[in-house]
C-alpha cells in the first residue's frame, strides 16, 4: 500500500533547513501545491527511514527548490514502478528524480540536471567470469522493477531478468546466490552492502554503465511545472546551497579528503617506511626470481624435450596415416576452400600421371576436370552438398575408355568452418569388364537350363505320340482306339503348342507400348475372370487401396502379369483361404501386392520361383512366373516375393506411378 506523507514547507520545515543550509534564506508560503513520487526504497537518494520519514539527496533538493521557489510539495514515496505508472496517470504531477535517457525523452519532459547518475554491475567477490555487460549473457541478472537497467540489458542475448521491488530487493537476490548479478545505481547499491555490511561479499566490475543527467520528470501536459524546478535549481547551485547538500550525502563517494600538514607529514613517514620495506623486498624478490628462472630455464628444457619426442611420435602418426592412404585401393584427394589441390595419395598422383608439385594447383588445371564437373565441386564447397558413388566415363591418352566411380563431401574443422572437399575416386573399368563376363557365363549357363528343359518338356509329349502312332496299325480297326488317339495325340499336340508359345513369349516378348491406367480397375478384371475358380476354391477376396493407384505401363502385358501371380495366389490356398489384394503409393512407384495365406515356399523355392522350368505344380511348364518376371522388367518395373512355408506368400509389383489431377493424367515413368 502506498504510503502518502505531506511536507508543508510551514515554519518547522523552514527553520529546520534553515538551520541546516540556509541560515539567510526567508521563506513564504504559497498556495501552489505540487505532487511529487518518489522511490521509497532508494537510498541515499530517496528513503523511507526507520521511524518512517522520508529523507535523502533528493528529499532535501526539492525541498530547497521549493523555499527558493515558495510552492508546497506533497510528497508520495512508493516502489519506483508504482510511482511510475501513477506520473502516467496523472496522479502525481511529477518524479523528483528520474534519469533522462533517450527511450524516455519521448514520453516525459525533463528539468535542467542536478546530478549525475550511473549503473553498475555488481557480483560476488569470487566471480571470475563476469567483468562486462556482454558477460551477462545467459546469465541471471537482477533489477529494481521499472529501472533503466532493464533497456541497458535488452541488447544482451538471452539473459534472464529477476525484476525486484526496490534494489535492497535486488541486492538480496545476489547475495543470497539466487542471481549471477545485479545491475542499478552505483551509490545506491554500495549503501545498501554497507548498511547491512555484505560489502565484503561483493564488488563492482567493469567501467560506470550510462552515465546519464538525473533531474525531475512531467508529463508533457504539465511542462509548465518545469519552469519552477528549473528556477529553483538554478539558484540553489548558484547561492551554494545545492553543495552543501551534495557534500552531506555523497562526500564520501565524490569529494576529496583535505589532509592536515601533521597528517600529510604522518603518511610521508608511513611512505618512506614503505618504500624501504618495498626496495628491500624486491631486493628480496629478484634474489628469488634467479632461482626461479633458473628453475623455470631447466623446467622449459624439458618441456622442449617432451615437444621434440611428441613430435616425433606426430610425424611417425601422419607417415602412418599417409601409408594408410597410400594402400588404400581408391584414390584420395583434397581441395582447398579455394578449390586448390591439397592432399593426393600415391594412388591418386601415379593413376592420373601428376608429381607432388601438382599441390596447391587449381582444381580446374588437373585431370579431375576432364571427368568431375566444377558446378559440382562449387556446389560441395558453397552450398555443403554431398554427391555419392556417381559413375562417368573418362577417355584418358589414346582414347582409352575408363569407368570411374566418385564421391564428393565436405571437409569440416573442429569448429565447424569449411575446410574444403575431399573426392574419393575408384576406376571400375576391370571390375564391369567382370561383370560382363559373369553376366555371359550366367547366360550361357541360363540358356544350358532352357535347353534341357526344352528337351524334358518336348520328350514327353513326343513319347506319347510316338507310343500311339506305333500302336496306330495294329488297332486301327477299333473305333475305340481311333477316338483315343485322336483325342490324346490332338492333345499332345496341343501341349506342345502352347510350350512352344510360352518359349517365343519368353525369348522374344513384344515391345511395351506404355500407357496410365488404374490397378484397381485392371486387378478388379482378372479377379472377375477368374470369378468360378474363386468360387469353387471358396476363397475370400479382400481390397486395400490408399484410394485410385495410377501406374504407366502396357496394360495388357500387366494383366498377363496379374493373371499369372492371382492364380497362383488362389491356388495356393486351401479351401476357405484369403487373399489381400492391396495398392498405393511409395517413392514415387504404384505398388500393387498380392498376399496369401495359403501353403507358402522354403528360400531355395523363393530363390528359384523366377527360373524357367521350374514348377511345383504336378502338370506345370514353370515359364509363367519367368515371363512375369520379364514383362515386369520390360516396364521398367520391379517383382518380388516374401513367403514362410505353411504361413502365405506376398507378391509385390512396383510400377513407374501415374498421377491423375482431375481430367488430366500426369503419368511419371516411361
Amino acid at each position: 500500500m502506498t504510503t502518502r506523507i505531506v511536507l508543508r514547507t510551514g515554519l518547522a520545515v523552514c527553520f529546520f533547513l534553515s538551520f541546516l543550509f540556509f541560515p539567510s534564506t526567508v521563506y513564504q508560503e504559497s498556495k501552489n501545491v505540487i505532487r511529487i513520487a518518489g522511490d521509497n526504497q532508494f537510498p541515499p537518494f530517496e528513503y523511507l527511514s526507520d521511524a518512517g520519514v522520508y529523507s535523502g539527496f533528493n528529499i532535501d533538493i526539492m525541498n530547497a527548490v521549493s523555499i527558493q521557489t515558495g510552492t508546497n510539495i506533497e510528497y508520495y514515496p512508493m516502489p519506483w514502478n508504482q510511482a511510475v505508472k501513477a506520473l502516467r496517470s496523472g496522479q502525481v504531477d511529477a518524479i523528483q528524480g528520474m534519469k533522462k535517457t533517450e527511450a524516455r525523452k519521448g514520453t516525459y519532459e525533463f528539468s535542467a540536471p542536478y546530478f549525475t547518475s550511473s549503473q553498475a554491475i555488481f557480483v560476488l567477490k569470487d566471480n571470475m567470469y563476469i567483468r562486462k555487460v556482454d558477460d551477462l549473457e545467459g546469465r541471471k541478472v537482477a533489477v529494481q522493477r521499472g529501472d533503466v537497467a532493464t533497456d541497458l540489458l535488452s541488447r544482451v542475448k538471452q539473459v534472464q531478468l529477476i525484476e525486484a521491488d526496490n534494489q535492497q530487493e535486488a541486492i538480496q537476490l545476489l547475495t543470497g546466490e539466487k542471481v549471477d548479478a545485479f545491475v542499478g545505481n552505483r551509490i545506491t547499491g554500495q549503501y545498501f552492502l554497507q548498511k547491512s555490511r555484505q560489502q565484503p561479499l561483493t564488488k563492482i566490475v567493469g567501467e560506470p554503465l550510462d552515465a546519464t543527467d538525473y533531474g525531475v520528470a512531467v508529463m508533457p501536459e504539465n511542462k509548465g511545472l518545469l519552469s519552477v524546478f528549473n528556477k529553483g535549481i538554478s539558484q540553489i547551485k548558484s547561492d551554494g546551497t545545492y553543495q552543501k547538500i551534495e557534500k552531506k550525502w555523497f562526500g564520501e563517494y565524490i569529494m576529496p579528503y583535505s589532509f592536515s600538514l601533521r597528517q600529510t607529514l604522518l603518511y610521508l613517514e608511513i611512505g618512506l617506511v614503505l618504500t624501504f620495506v618495498i626496495i628491500t623486498f624486491i631486493l628480496w624478490w629478484n634474489r628469488s626470481l634467479k632461482k626461479e628462472v633458473g628453475r623455470r630455464t631447466r623446467q622449459i628444457e624439458r618441456i622442449n624435450k617432451e615437444l621434440k619426442e611428441k613430435m616425433v611420435l606426430l610425424e611417425d602418426n601422419v607417415h602412418f596415416q599417409q601409408q594408410l592412404l597410400n594402400s588404400a585401393y581408391s584414390f584420395f584427394i583434397t581441395l582447398d576452400p579455394s578449390g586448390n589441390i591439397s592432399m593426393m595419395n600415391q594412388r591418386a598422383m601415379e593413376y592420373l600421371r601428376l608429381e607432388k608439385e601438382i599441390i596447391g594447383t587449381p582444381f580446374v588445371q588437373t585431370p579431375l576436370s576432364a571427368f568431375i564437373p566444377e558446378q559440382e565441386i562449387l556446389a560441395a564447397l558453397e552450398d555443403k552438398r554431398v554427391f555419392l558413388q556417381k559413375e562417368t566415363v573418362w577417355t584418358k591418352e589414346r582414347s582409352e575408355k575408363r569407368n570411374i566411380y566418385y564421391s564428393i563431401s565436405r571437409i569440416q574443422t573442429m569448429g565447424g568452418d569449411n575446410a574444403g572437399v575431399a573426392l574419393n575416386i575408384m576406376d571400375t573399368t576391370k571390375q564391369k569388364e567382370l561383370e560382363k563376363k559373369i553376366a555371359q557365363e550366367d547366360r550361357l549357363r541360363s540358356l544350358g537350363q532352357l535347353i534341357a528343359g526344352i528337351a524334358h518338356e518336348i520328350r514327353n509329349p513326343l513319347m506319347s505320340i510316338l507310343t500311339y502312332t506305333q500302336l496306330l496299325p495294329k488297332k486301327f480297326g477299333s473305333p475305340e482306339f481311333r477316338a483315343f488317339f485322336s483325342r490324346h495325340v490332338t492333345s499332345e499336340i496341343t501341349r506342345l503348342n502352347a510350350l512352344i508359345n510360352d518359349l517365343l513369349d519368353y525369348s522374344r516378348p513384344k515391345k511395351s507400348e506404355p500407357i496410365g491406367f488404374s490397378l484397381y480397375e485392371i486387378a478388379q478384371g482378372i479377379v472377375h475372370l477368374f470369378k468360378q475358380k474363386v468360387k469353387e476354391a471358396d476363397v475370400s477376396i479382400h481390397w486395400e487401396f490408399d484410394g485410385e493407384v495410377w501406374a504407366t505401363a502396357d496394360v495388357q502385358q500387366i494383366k498377363q502379369v496379374l493373371m499369372n501371380v492371382i492364380l497362383n495366389a488362389i491356388e495356393a490356398v486351401e479351401k476357405g483361404g484369403t487373399i489381400i489384394i492391396r495398392g498405393y503409393y511409395q517413392d514415387d512407384k504404384a505398388v500393387l501386392q498380392v498376399e496369401d495365406n495359403g501353403v507358402g515356399m522354403t528360400e531355395e523355392e523363393i530363390h528359384k520361383m523366377f527360373e524357367p522350368f521350374y514348377s511345383k505344380k504336378l502338370n506345370g511348364v514353370g515359364l509363367g512366373l519367368s515371363v512375369t518376371y520379364q514383362l515386369v522388367q520390360e516396364n521398367n518395373g520391379e517383382i518380388d516375393a516374401s513367403s514362410k512355408e505353411g504361413e502365405g506368400t506376398v507378391m509385390t509389383i512396383s510400377l513407374p506411378c501415374c498421377r491423375k489431377d482431375e481430367d488430366d493424367v500426369s503419368c511419371h515413368g516411361n
